[in-house]
C-alpha cells in the first residue's frame, strides 16, 4: 500500500517504541479545590460536562463530541453510577508540530468514562497510537485538598507521582479553550452569594462556606520513541489547563444548576448530549471513524515497533 509521505515519516518517528527503555509514565495527581459542598459539585459536574460538550460544537473548527453511550451502570468495584461513552473531534486542539503527521480521519479521541460519585473514572485513547493511553482516577472530597494518598498508592508509585495545587481564581499561562469563559475574579452568585474569588482565595475562605477537592490522578503513556516526551508534556499541559476552565465554569455556572435536583441535571445532560451530536454531525466535517479505518491505522503504526 502507497502511504502519504507524512503518515510514512510518523512510522519511521515511532518505530522504536519507548517500552524497551526505563518507564517513564507520567503520574500526576491535581488538586482542584471549589467552594461547593461534595454535593452540590456533584450536579455542577454533570451539568458543566453537558454544556461544555455543546459549547466545543459551537466553537466550531473542526471540535465536536459524539455521544455513544450514557447510560446506568453497576460496576463491581465502584458502585452504581453512570456511564458514557464518546469521540471527541480535537482537530482545532492538535498541536500545529504534530498535525502535519495526523491524517484528518484521525483527529477524534476515544473517552470512556465511569461516574461512580464519588469517585469517577476515565480512560482516554487515541486510536492512530494503540499503546497510549490516559488514565483519570478522581476521588471527590469535602476537604480542602489536605489528604495525602487519598489514591491509596503504593509506595514505588507515590515515589513516582507529582502533585500540583490548582487555583481556579488564579491567572492561567495558557490559551483559553472557549471564546465567552466567565470571569472568576468578579462573578458573584445571586443564588448563593459566593464569589468574587481572587487567587488564593482558599486561605481566606470563610468558616461557613463549603469547600471540596477533587483529587485527580492523571496517568499518562505515549510509549514511542521520538514523540514521547513532547506529546505527553502537552497533555500534562492540556489536562491541567481543561481542569482549571471545567471548575471554574462550574462555580460561575452555579446560578444555572444549584436548584436543581439530579433528575432534572440528568434530563439537562441527556438533551445537550443529543444535541451535540446532532450539531457535530451537522457540520459535515466529522464522523466517528468506522471500526476498519481505525484497524488499519493502529496495524500501520505496531508493523514498526
Amino acid at each position: 500500500i502507497s502511504l502519504p509521505f507524512d503518515l510514512r515519516l510518523l512510522r519511521i518517528l515511532v518505530k522504536v517504541e519507548v517500552s524497551s527503555t526505563p518507564n517513564m509514565t507520567i503520574v500526576k495527581e491535581f488538586r482542584i479545590c471549589c467552594p461547593t459542598s461534595v454535593e452540590e459539585y456533584r450536579r455542577g459536574q454533570r451539568y458543566t460536562t453537558a454544556k461544555i460538550s455543546k459549547m466545543e460544537v459551537q466553537e466550531g473548527n473542526g471540535a465536536g463530541v459524539e455521544i455513544l453511550e450514557n447510560r446506568p451502570v453497576e460496576h463491581p468495584e465502584w458502585g452504581a453510577g453512570q456511564y458514557t461513552r464518546k469521540y471527541f473531534h480535537i482537530q482545532k486542539r492538535v498541536p500545529g508540530w504534530l498535525r502535519p503527521f495526523l491524517p484528518k480521519s484521525s483527529n477524534a479521541i476515544h473517552e470512556e468514562s465511569w461516574n461512580c460519585y464519588p469517585y469517577t473514572h476515565t480512560v482516554v485513547t487515541f486510536p492512530m497510537f494503540t499503546k497510549f493511553k490516559i488514565t483519570i482516577r478522581t476521588w471527590h472530597c469535602d476537604d480542602k485538598g489536605e489528604q495525602e494518598n487519598v489514591h491509596k498508592l503504593d509506595q514505588k508509585t507515590l515515589k513516582q507521582r507529582q502533585v500540583e495545587v490548582v487555583d481556579i481564581a488564579a491567572a492561567r499561562k495558557d490559551q483559553a479553550l472557549y471564546s465567552n469563559e466567565s470571569d472568576i475574579n468578579t462573578f458573584v452568585s445571586q443564588k448563593t452569594g459566593r464569589g468574587p474569588l481572587k487567587e488564593g482565595w482558599l486561605e481566606r475562605l470563610d468558616a461557613g462556606t463549603p469547600c471540596m477537592c477533587a483529587y485527580k490522578l492523571v496517568t499518562i503513556d505515549f510509549p514511542y520513541f521520538g514523540l514521547r516526551t513532547k506529546v505527553e508534556n502537552h497533555l500534562e499541559a492540556y489536562e491541567r489547563n481543561l481542569f482549571h476552565t471545567a471548575t471554574k465554569q462550574l462555580f460561575c455556572w452555579v446560578d444555572e444548576w444549584v436548584d436543581m435536583n439530579m433528575d432534572q441535571v440528568y434530563e439537562y445532560e441527556k438533551a445537550t448530549f443529543q444535541e451535540s451530536t446532532e450539531l457535530t454531525k451537522l457540520e459535515g466535517k466529522l464522523s466517528t471513524p468506522s471500526d476498519s479505518s481505525l484497524s488499519e491505522t493502529s496495524t500501520l503504526v505496531e508493523e514498526e515497533e
